[in-house]
């Protein structure tokens, strides 16, 4: 494995933590009202961008990987 692939497998699993715990934020909130709320909102629709971009990257190499 080259080490962009480690880095970006870390960031994968960074940004998919990202996701589920803004995500879980998110459910909960009702409205936003405070700076906070905002900024886990901004947050959670960056790190999905990043999610997309690592997930593709990854899976590209994958199926280069096994391709014949």
């Amino acid at each position: 494995m080259y080490k962009s692939t480690i880095q970006q497998f870390i960031l994968f699993i960074i940004t998919s933590f990202a996701i589920y715990q803004t995500g879980k934020y998110m459910i909960a909130l009702n409205d936003i009202r405070t700076f906070k709320d905002f900024f886990m909102v901004m947050i959670f629709f960056i790190s999905f961008v990043l999610f997309i971009n690592y997930f593709s990257r990854l899976s590209s190499k994958l199926l280069r990987a096994l391709s014949f």
